[in-house]
């Protein structure tokens, strides 16, 4: 971050646990901070920065980086993303010429470290690489940047890595009213003539509007509402099959005080075609709008309603940003995207989702002494009758082979089978609640059923391969006698037609047909098991 009063990276960590932010996007692999969130059960997707991609283009220099810079957290932090580059088409340094070779040597490296499809590799776009957002339906790429749009997009098929974007409803207020961009508006703000889809927020529109362009694969620099682009050329992808359904908003967020325009921001102004004076979004930039904004962003992505384009999908987004930053170049606005001030104390109040929610698990403290924490094992395994089978030898949650993972594991399967209080997860003191999930890959740590009736659904998990989804659904679908019969063609839930949902439907009802035992949900890692019903429109999950 641009700023030279911060916190030190321990007390950042402990800031994040206490607010229970479960995901994190750093933009540097500094050791001192993968350290401070060892153990923190915290995903961190980490980022290269545009200065080092010229080093990049060296696949021995990027192994070399793996070795020292990655590889040595990777046990005990939650590392699943590398972003390679940041806004690369904004950049004046050539980054968009270096990114999608240094992206290749990146999971080059990973291959050979056996962390292929572990840690996910991609790059955060800048809104502004479309050229046409309005209608969502007609959304398509700037034909400028087809010299790295098409190599990027085929890397990431091929690789099965999410699309990243940076998305700023804010500096769209000039053309749409206040209400959409802060998810308030009573009722539809348009309709989509091409797909009859309704939108009631600009953020769906614009997140709509780039899934649009990926499945279109069109590449045209025309002018319209919400871009400001020239026109000249028209360029299209022809006969090409390419699938990517993965995206994330990787940066999103609302600042609390400005007093310049933004056209010299890394949000640049030319992403947008203002109808309005750009002075204008000076009077919405304030505590007021940023904590709305946040709020209501917060409770749309847990609402699980996904998009009008794709109804029920899993939204990945990251709000902008943790702190404020008071050496960051440009106007006032971009000084002020942070949710804290510097002394760690919140700019306003914000709930994140984990908060409140009534989940909670209970780990092993660090603080604890090995002698205390083999105790407390002993006897949480032994007389305490927590299952402990999953940290056998060859089973998903043995690795890490060390103390505080195997008795994290062991602590919480206790305390979710005595009632969730205070005393279930004392075990002598070694034990603390915590509110961010701490399982990692396969190895799930259970939680009791948010729904009122106790409920659990199996979903496919957005980690898995493709080849991988496809073959646990074609056994759901065949051998293991799931009804799949909802998923084809013009049934009610054909759409949105993408693996994960088909696979996420079969699974489930081959996981309620056969007892919704953990067993049922394994699909060999490829499923998890969420106690937030599914359910979307017509599709009802059973």
């Amino acid at each position: 971050m641009d700023a030279d009063n911060l916190p030190s990276p321990e007390k950042v960590a402990q800031l994040v646990r206490n607010h229970n932010i479960q995901y994190l996007r750093i933009y540097n692999y500094r050791p001192e901070v993968l350290r401070a969130f060892s153990n923190t059960g915290i995903e961190l997707m980490v980022g290269v920065p545009n200065a080092d991609l010229s080093q990049f283009q060296s696949q021995p220099y990027v192994d070399s980086w793996l070795r020292t810079s990655i590889l040595p957290y990777r046990e005990a932090t939650k590392i699943t993303h590398i972003t390679v580059g940041v806004e690369v088409t904004n950049s004046p340094d050539n980054a968009a010429n270096f990114v999608v070779r240094a992206m290749r040597n990146v999971v080059s490296a990973l291959k050979s470290a056996n962390l292929q499809g572990k840690i996910k590799v991609s790059t955060p776009l800048s809104f502004g690489v479309l050229s046409k957002s309005y209608p969502p339906s007609e959304g398509a790429f700037n034909s400028g940047y087809e010299y790295v749009l098409r190599p990027l997009l085929d890397f990431l098929e091929e690789n099965q890595s999410p699309f990243m974007v940076n998305l700023y409803p804010f500096y769209a207020i000039g053309d749409s009213s206040l209400d959409a961009v802060l998810f308030k508006s009573p009722s539809s703000i348009f309709v989509d003539q091409n797909t009859g889809l309704s939108y009631k927020n600009i953020f769906d529109a614009q997140l709509d509007a780039v899934f649009y362009a990926i499945a279109n694969l069109n590449f045209r620099t025309t002018r319209n509402t919400f871009d400001a682009q020239p026109d000249t050329g028209h360029f299209t992808l022809a006969d090409t099959d390419l699938i990517i359904n993965d995206i994330i908003a990787a940066e999103t967020g609302w600042p609390t005080r400005g007093s310049r325009r933004p056209h010299a921001s890394t949000h640049n102004a030319k992403t947008y075609n203002y109808s309005a004076s750009l002075d204008s979004v000076d009077d919405y930039a304030n505590i007021d709008n940023a904590q709305t904004y946040n709020t209501n962003l917060i409770s749309h992505v847990m609402g699980g309603s996904g998009t009008p384009a794709r109804p029920g999908a899993n939204l990945d987004v990251y709000i902008f940003s943790l702190f404020n930053e008071n050496l960051k170049q440009g106007p006032e606005t971009e000084r002020n995207f942070g949710l804290f001030y510097p002394d760690m104390t919140s700019v306003y109040n914000l709930v994140f989702p984990g908060k409140g929610t009534g989940r909670s698990w209970c780990v092993a403290s660090r603080q604890a002494s090995n002698s205390a924490l083999q105790n407390a094992l002993d006897w949480a395994c032994g007389p305490g009758k927590a299952d402990c089978s999953a940290l056998q030898p060859d089973q998903q949650c043995f690795e890490p082979n060390n103390l505080v993972s195997h008795a994290s594991f062991a602590f919480n399967n206790y305390y979710q089978k005595n009632g969730l209080t205070d005393q279930a997860c004392r075990f002598g003191g070694t034990g603390i609640v915590v509110y961010n999930d701490p399982s990692y890959g396969n190895c799930i740590y259970n939680v009791k059923s948010r729904d009122p009736n106790g409920r659990t659904w199996c979903v496919a998990t957005s980690q898995a391969s493709r080849s991988n989804l496809q073959n646990a659904l074609d056994w759901a679908c065949g051998p293991g006698k799931a009804d799949c019969s909802e998923i084809q063609p013009n049934q009610r839930c054909f759409q949105p037609d993408t693996l994960l949902a088909h696979a996420s439907f079969a699974f489930n009802n081959y996981y309620q047909k056969n007892g919704a035992t953990d067993a049922s949900c394994s699909f060999r890692g490829n499923a998890i098991k969420v106690d937030r019903d599914p359910s979307y429109g017509n599709c009802i999950y059973h």
